[in-house]
Parts: structure tokens; C-alpha cells; sequence
């Protein structure tokens, strides 16, 4: 009997050996070989944005057919009802001008022609 409990022990180890060493319990990875890296065509050199530069003017230029900057001024005094004319800025087609009036600065537009 001893000889068949040790014949069964054996049978026993033998057929659990795979499991124990973790050969059940685990899938097997399988590796692809590496693959070869696929070559781009190079890239264009990329066009940098330059910004057109406007030509320098005067901050008191205005064109012929437009009003000065002092008329700007005087005008947006009478829209405004008085104050004192803070900045007289061009614009497309007129002035932004800014008056201080009662503690409060306002912006006037007033149209060029």
C-alpha cells in the first residue's frame, strides 16, 4: 500500500508540475518580429507670416479730403457737450476722440467728412 501511495504521489507531482510552474495559468505572449519603420517624405519648409507693414505716419496725419485732428476735437466737445479732449486717435473713416467730462471719460466717434 505504501508503494502505491508513493506511485501516486509521484503520478500526482509529475502531472501538476506544469500548473505549479505557472504553464497553465498564463497565455503565451507572442511577439511579432519588430517592424521596419516606414520613411516619411520630408516636409516643405513652412512659410513664416509676415505681417504687411503699414508705412509710418505722423500720429496727427490725416488724408486731404478729411478733417484735422483739432476738428475732431472741437467736434466731439460740441457732441459731448463740453470736457476737456483727452486723445484724438484716427480711425478708418474718422476719429475716436476721448473727453473727461464730470469725472467720466468718454469715447466720441466722429466721422471724418
Amino acid at each position: 500500500m505504501r508503494k502505491q501511495l508513493a506511485t501516486l504521489g509521484l503520478l500526482l507531482a509529475l502531472a501538476l508540475q506544469p500548473a505549479l510552474a505557472g504553464g497553465w495559468s498564463h497565455r503565451e505572449e507572442r511577439r511579432e518580429p519588430p517592424r521596419p519603420q516606414q520613411q516619411r517624405p520630408p516636409e516643405p519648409p513652412r512659410q513664416m507670416y509676415v505681417p504687411r507693414q503699414e508705412p509710418m505716419r505722423p500720429q496727427n496725419w490725416a488724408p486731404q479730403n478729411r478733417m484735422s485732428t483739432g476738428q475732431a476735437a472741437q467736434r466731439a466737445q460740441q457732441m459731448n457737450g463740453g470736457g476737456r479732449v483727452l486723445a484724438v486717435d484716427p480711425s478708418e473713416s474718422g476719429y475716436r476722440v476721448r473727453v473727461l467730462k464730470d469725472g467720466e471719460v468718454r469715447s466720441v466717434y466722429v466721422p471724418g467728412q
